[in-house]
């Protein structure tokens, strides 16, 4: 990717010693906006390499949390692994890692010890739960933060029963935060010339991400909560389901002419969105008669050209393939020839790949589209560091590093 708005972190260096999903999802972000990402491994390789299925420790977790970075394979239990990890530190301006507290202390990476070797460092440790109390030594996943965090409740279904969120939503967040800190943190080191050390927990995370339901919770205790307005909701069609909801007046009007249901508007007790909260569900029940009767695109034609905020209710196939996100490159491609079983059928133009949001649209067709084997670029960045030929077979015959063939 060439530097400049397509590349805002060109030229920045990025240690990601993170594994899992929200520290290298966090690294991911960095690279695809143009900084030069080290993952680095140890020689099993990171977990998410194992998780769902894939080929070549290619999986649906680690393509997605590593694009555009390079990888390295360092075993930090020796120590001369330990070492060469500091060695990496010195020519870094961020590093990030995922461990419980004091593990990094174990392969000497402290935050002292880092800080010695390079002042300026920027360094973002990703915890479950914090560095300290009482749940410091406890592991923290993103089903266990779902569950604790209130997240399952807040989407209970309509019996009540708590549910997880279908995705790993808190990491994925976690990630998204942990990327806007780091640029906040280099602002402040353009200025005052220092690095510093962000603590981010998946807990402190789900807790921002549900701003707005905490306190609505807090505000309304002990009343039953109603919707924010009637109607609003997914209802099914001849053919699928479509998502319908009216915020004013004049959009429940609207849908009632495009539900050919006039003598819904006149109806004294439906007239504001107050009065509907009570009827929610009476309107529900006929909004929902009505549109079984016809296919899911004619219903979206019929209320768009009334003004009502509605979409047909998509899957990844059809969302990928939508006109909209079409015009708008949401999607990039990324080719990864033997990465699943259903390979051949993305041979042609690859797997669909989210752009990142904020980059001008289609620069992603400019970047790194690439997802590193294990240990596939250890001899090229020994290289940059200055190591000669000599020593890296050295390293490699010690079984302190790895590159792709050494770790088969």
């Amino acid at each position: 990717m060439s530097a400049g708005v397509d590349a805002p972190y060109a030229g920045l260096r990025v240690l990601d010693l993170s594994q899992g999903i929200a520290g290298p999802y966090c690294g991911c972000l960095l690279a695809r906006q143009g900084a030069d990402v080290i993952k680095v491994e140890p020689p099993a390789g990171d977990w998410a390499r194992l998780m769902g299925g894939g080929k070549d420790g290619l999986t649906a977790l680690s393509i997605g949390a590593n694009i555009g970075k390079r990888a390295i394979c360092i075993d930090a239990s020796l120590p001369e692994g330990r070492a060469l990890l500091l060695q990496c530190v010195e020519r870094a301006d961020v590093v990030i890692e995922s461990f419980r507290p004091g593990v990094m202390e174990k392969l000497g990476l402290s935050q002292e010890a880092m800080l010695v070797c390079n002042p300026k460092l920027v360094m973002v440790s990703i915890t479950g739960f914090g560095p300290d109390g009482p749940y410091r030594a406890r592991a923290g996943s993103d089903s266990v933060i779902q569950a604790l965090s209130g997240m399952m409740v807040m989407n209970r279904d309509a019996a009540g029963t708590p549910r997880r969120i279908g995705m790993l939503a808190v990491d994925a967040a976690c990630g998204v935060y942990a990327a806007q800190s780091v640029g906040a943190a280099l602002y402040a080191r353009a200025s005052a010339g220092l690095g510093r050390r962000l603590d981010i927990s998946l807990l402190a995370v789900a807790a921002s991400l549900q701003t707005i339901p905490i306190l609505d919770h807090f505000m309304f205790a002990g009343e039953t909560r109603v919707p924010v307005t009637v109607p609003s909701g997914t209802f099914q069609t001849a053919d699928g389901f479509i998502n319908v909801t009216a915020l004013r007046n004049e959009m429940f009007f609207g849908l009632c002419r495009a539900l050919g249901q006039d003598e819904w508007a006149s109806r004294a007790e439906w007239a504001t969105n107050e009065q509907r909260l009570h009827h929610a569900a009476d309107i529900n029940a006929g909004i929902a008669r009505i549109l079984r009767g016809d296919d899911t695109a004619r219903w979206v034609e019929r209320l768009q050209a009334q003004d009502v905020l509605c979409a047909a209710v998509n899957d990844y196939d059809d969302f990928v393939d939508d006109p909209q996100t079409r015009h708008a490159q949401v999607f990039g491609r990324l080719a990864l020839d033997g990465a699943a079983d259903n390979a051949d059928a993305y041979a042609r133009e690859g797997l669909p790949l989210p752009a990142v949001p904020g980059l001008r649209a289609g620069s992603h067709e400019g970047e790194r589209m690439t997802v590193a084997r294990l240990g596939q670029d250890t001899r090229a960045v020994l290289e940059e560091m200055g190591l000669a030929q000599a020593d890296i077979a050295g390293l490699i015959e010690r079984r302190v590093v790895f590159t792709s063939a050494s770790t088969v």
